[in-house]
């Protein structure tokens, strides 16, 4: 490779303004005196009244000045003096941005430490893993956020601007990595962070202060930034990204403004938040977002509202990703807007302290390139491919000063330092040159795959596509490896029919080469993002993953979509054309003389090759493609005789097929659904919020109870009331029922109470001893009643079902019972799982104890067989491990890790059609829906846990989702979330298939009637609601 090395002025850009002596970074150090850092509380001591941060709320403003930052910063320093050693460091477990998250981190700046942004999704035993690789000790988790005690110990708790913050150390072991034997970090240490892990692997970069205050400095002088200025708070602090908002205020004076979560998931009310309609809320004044996030404001609203003439904005800085095309920019703003507003294209690594390049844009007709370097120390290196005709390479980005340590690379040999001392970091990107040293965007080093034998680029295809759309509209290529498939994602505002999506396909086929042409163009209305506001190309792939079909269908559609080649109709006029001509046409022409090709028939081969059991039949197909003699309608013929298969190994598993049998063989059937549509029935007021999940009998009442001790039996089609109950105390148990006369509830005065739903008689009450919060379960026989609870004499009581007689008692582990009973009714035992992780076998004739196994963390889930007649039962422990456990011993065959806490209990099914396979259903406080695939070996001596789909629904999860029949629709999976949000699923591959919010949290399970196909959920805005499918 060669490589060439450019280090240039921002030429073409705003000249910088002469920086003030006492900002220079040099002035201090060339003296040998102790350079002022931009956070030192004595510093910015000197803003006093001008405000410091800005807590956007619906209501009212928050608003902290520089003078009271520093008055509570002292405070807290004179604390953690006493607490933390100096040069330590600190992580971050942090909900998100808030006037307490910050004043936090300029303390601990301020104590001469540096801080971690750690995922606060992340689990206690990945944390700890990860926070003893970067040599961090201690770390502060707020509002609700803790730890786990296994791995950090408790220190103490503190208080900043009312809200509560824990510190935590961190508890080594014998096993963990000797710290001491680690390379030691650089001096002046700032921050720690992990990369995202677009440059190849996640890595953690330490970066010391120098590194990142060069590049503000730099930066608030090419952006003209001053106390003027409000810079918006909205990057995630787990991205480094968010350190240049945080410093690029404090090093200016300016002002940083947040929002809570609940506004920045919503465009709309994010808008109204950065720029209010009322003129005396100020507005924001500088932006930095990726462009994938940037564009949710809709093109609308970025010209009426972010890019106006009169909104309050100056700069805003995209980056993170490529930067939008001309035609894009176009459709956001006026030209004129470019001599009012600064637009940036803004590009760096982590692995660089954040940002390197910069360019202004000053032209909406030309493409807008990388930018030249920020600060006068970044150097450009590219190493260009072996062909001496290319202009592109790799790009490598270097500094002598902005010198992060990586671990990960500097501690093995050292290779990124050139003579003069020079740090260079691969980006991973490759890049265009141009002759005059501009550089441009091409794509990612990664992006290039093989096809069918071919090189292709998927960023080039990329491009060449988007140049057929509209300028409202984008489009992004990936690779699906398994079916070696190339799929176009095109978003588009506007639904396009089904011509025009042809129309449009078959001009983008006309502009690209064979081997670069997609196997499936797939429309959507939006692209997903992840946390770090980026593309989520895995969610979109997801999204993408083609339906099974006939393979009959498979060619038809490659026929009509791709050669325009249709099989004439069969009417008078057709007739009379064909005896005229002699010409083949239609399904009489070959596959060649349709327009086909050997990549065409490759591909189509590739793909209903997985349906066929004999490879000789996937050649022969591909032999009567090519052969020119051979008319399609031969070729279909032989499709419809072949040996096909439902499912194939090589095929997603989320996608929708119904088997059918026909002459010679199966094929799989499309199904085209309905669209759901949920209808509201009625609600009912139960003064308080219901938090207990709901029950049915045989479709004839529901039942369920509330916080305000009422219990009250509905009919299921009116709501009208049949029976209510009054208890002394709130209710959250699942409600049994042991006849259509009789039915339990746990109640939270530690009392079991039997009741007539008919008529709301009492029947029986049992003292327990503690608050029941589980479902008492009735054995298969009828004959014994078992009580879990908070008791703390006997956590489980066995009684009789007909006198309610005390039959045995016992203490399981050392904490209480959330978790139901699990029955083995063949083996007359009972599974039970506690809240210190204790989960034993329980004997239901005389409760004696047959194992205990102790898991690491409480179980809140309760455990459930993975089939009927299975030898293997399912455990969850709340910090998100699912182990596969074996009924006999209780030892752990398998565990699948989910990336939150586990509260939801677990729903297994086994559908007919996945013959050896079950599923596995639970939602999560990391916010998603999981479905696990399960797979037991002969004897269930192994099984084998894979993700099956996650879904995304927006807010953390509490509640067991529901399994649903809805013909002609099928399987369904509903879940409800704390934010209110209930969701239908395809139980399949976990697509919504429809999503409304209710006022309040949900955390009450909900209940379906199928004959009535109506569900039943609880709320805590104190309403039972009946929805209708």
């Amino acid at each position: 490779m060669s490589s060439g090395e450019i280090n240039l002025g921002l030429t073409g850009d705003s000249p910088p303004e002469e920086e003030p002596p006492s900002e220079k970074l040099e002035s201090k150090e060339s003296t040998g005196e102790q350079p002022e850092k931009l956070y030192d509380i004595n510093r910015i001591r000197t803003f006093k009244d001008v405000p410091f941060l800005i807590k956007r709320m619906e209501s009212e403003d928050m608003i902290v000045t520089y003078g009271t930052a520093v008055e509570e910063v002292q405070i807290l320093l004179n604390f953690l003096q006493d607490k933390i050693p100096s040069g330590s460091g600190i992580a971050l477990r942090i909900t998100e941005h808030t006037p307490a998250s910050c004043l936090l981190i300029l303390a601990i700046l301020n104590h001469k430490c540096h801080f971690f942004p750690t995922d606060k999704m992340m689990l206690s035993q990945e944390l700890h893993e990860q926070m003893c690789a970067a040599g961090v000790d201690y770390i502060v988790a707020n509002k609700h956020l803790s730890v786990s005690p296994l791995h950090f110990e408790s220190m103490f708790t503190i208080l900043v601007l009312k809200e509560v913050c824990k510190m935590y150390m961190v508890k080594h072991k014998s096993s963990d990595l000797n710290v001491s034997t680690k390379k030691s970090l650089p001096a002046n240490m700032c921050y720690t962070i992990t990369t995202t892990g677009s440059t190849g692997s996640p890595k953690i970069v330490h970066v010391p202060y120098e590194c990142i205050a060069h590049d503000i400095v730099a930066l608030s002088q090419k952006l003209n930034i001053s106390m003027a200025d409000i810079i918006y708070l909205g990057t995630p602090c787990t991205f480094d990204p968010f350190v240049v908002e945080f410093f690029l205020a404090l090093q200016n004076g300016s002002t940083l403004l947040t929002s809570r979560h609940s506004i920045r998931e919503s465009p709309s009310k994010l808008l109204c938040a950065l720029f209010p309609d009322n003129l005396a809320t100020p507005g924001i004044t500088i932006l930095q977002m990726t462009p994938s996030l940037f564009r949710q404001f809709g093109a609308t609203c970025i010209r009426d509202r972010v890019l106006s003439r009169s909104s309050s904005l100056r700069v805003l800085l995209l980056g993170g990703e490529p930067f939008p095309s001309s035609a894009e920019l176009v459709t956001w703003m006026d030209s004129s807007v470019l001599l009012q507003k600064h637009i940036c294209n803004i590009y760096g690594i982590t692995e660089i302290s954040c940002w390197s390049l910069l360019h202004i844009v000053q032209s909406l007709q030309t493409p807008v390139p990388l930018g030249t370097p920020i600060d006068e120390d970044t150097v450009i290196r590219i190493e260009f491919q072996n062909d001496k005709d290319s202009n592109q390479g790799e790009l490598f980005l270097g500094s002598a000063t902005r010198r992060c340590y990586i671990p990960q690379i500097d501690d093995k040999v050292d290779t990124s330092k050139d003579d003069s001392g020079i740090c260079f970091r691969a980006t991973g990107d490759l890049v265009t040159r141009e002759k005059d040293g501009t550089l441009f965007y091409g794509e990612r080093t990664n992006d290039v795959v093989k096809r069918a034998g071919n090189r292709i680029s998927l960023g080039l295809i990329t491009r060449k596509i988007q140049k057929c759309l509209l300028s409202s509209e984008l489009t992004n290529c990936l690779w699906l490896e398994d079916l070696q498939k190339l799929i176009c994602c095109i978003r588009t505002l506007e639904t396009k029919t089904r011509v025009q999506q042809r129309a449009q396909t078959f001009d983008i086929l006309s502009k690209v080469s064979i081997a670069e042409q997609p196997d499936r163009f797939v429309y959507l209305q939006h692209f997903p993002c992840n946390v770090h506001g980026k593309l989520d190309k895995q969610q979109l792939l997801k999204m993408c993953i083609p339906l099974a079909q006939p393979a009959q269908q498979i060619l038809k559609s490659y026929l009509h979509d791709r050669l325009e080649c249709v099989e004439q109709t069969d009417d008078t006029a057709a007739k009379r054309q064909k005896m005229e001509s002699t010409d083949p046409c239609g399904y009489d022409l070959s596959f060649r003389q349709a327009g086909g090709t050997s990549f065409h028939a490759i591909t189509i081969c590739r793909e209903i090759g997985l349906q066929m059991c004999i490879d000789d039949e996937q050649r022969h197909l591909f032999e009567m493609l090519l052969d020119e003699n051979v008319p399609l309608r031969t070729v279909l013929r032989f499709l419809d005789t072949a040996k096909l298969v439902a499912n194939s190994i090589k095929r997603k598993s989320g996608e929708m097929a119904a088997v059918s049998s026909c002459q010679g063989g199966l094929v799989i059937k499309r199904i085209e659904q309905p669209v759901l549509k949920l209808q509201f029935h009625w609600k009912v007021n139960f003064d308080k919020c219901i938090d207990s999940p709901v029950n049915e009998y045989e479709g004839r009442f529901i039942c369920v109870g509330a916080h305000s001790k009422i219990l009250r039996t509905l009919d299921p089609q009116t709501g009208n009331e049949l029976s209510v109950v009054r208890l002394p105390n709130r209710i959250e148990c699942k409600v049994t029922f042991l006849s259509e006369q009789l039915a339990m509830v746990g109640c939270y005065d530690g009392c079991l109470y039997g009741f007539n739903p008919q008529n709301g008689d009492h029947v029986f009450c049992v003292g327990i001893g503690g608050m029941i919060k589980s479902q008492p379960l009735l054995t298969a026989d009828g004959r014994r009643i078992i009580v879990c609870s908070y008791a703390e004499d006997y956590n489980v009581y066995c009684l009789s079902a007909e006198r309610q007689e005390v039959l045995w008692c016992l203490k399981i582990g050392e904490k209480a019972i959330f978790a139901g009973p699990l029955e083995l009714p063949s083996e007359q035992s009972l599974i039970i799982c506690t809240l210190d992780g204790s989960c034993s076998r329980v004997a239901i004739t005389d409760g004696s104890v047959e194992w205990t196994q102790k898991h690491r963390e409480p179980i809140f889930s309760t455990p459930v067989l993975l089939e009927s007649k299975s030898n293997i039962f399912l455990a969850a422990e709340v910090a998100g491990r699912v182990h596969a456990c074996h009924v006999g011993n209780g030892k752990i065959l398998a565990t699948y890790t989910a990336e939150g806490n586990i509260f939801s209990s677990l729903v297994v099914k086994t559908p007919p059609t996945f013959m050896g396979h079950s599923f596995v259903v639970f939602g999560c406080i990391d916010k998603h829906v999981y479905c696990l695939r399960c797979k037991t070996a002969p004897g269930a001596k192994s099984v084998d846990f894979e993700l099956h789909w996650k879904t995304n629904v927006g807010a953390p999860i509490y509640a067991t989702p529901s399994l649903l029949t809805v013909q002609p629709n099928g399987l369904l999976a509903w879940c409800g979330a704390t934010d209110g949000r209930v969701v239908l699923m395809n139980f399949r591959n976990g697509e919504i298939q429809w999503s409304d919010k209710l006022p309040g949290e949900v955390f009450s399970s909900a209940c379906y009637i199928e004959s009535l196909r109506r569900v039943y959920v609880g709320c805590r805005d104190n309403f039972l609601y009946c929805l209708g499918i």
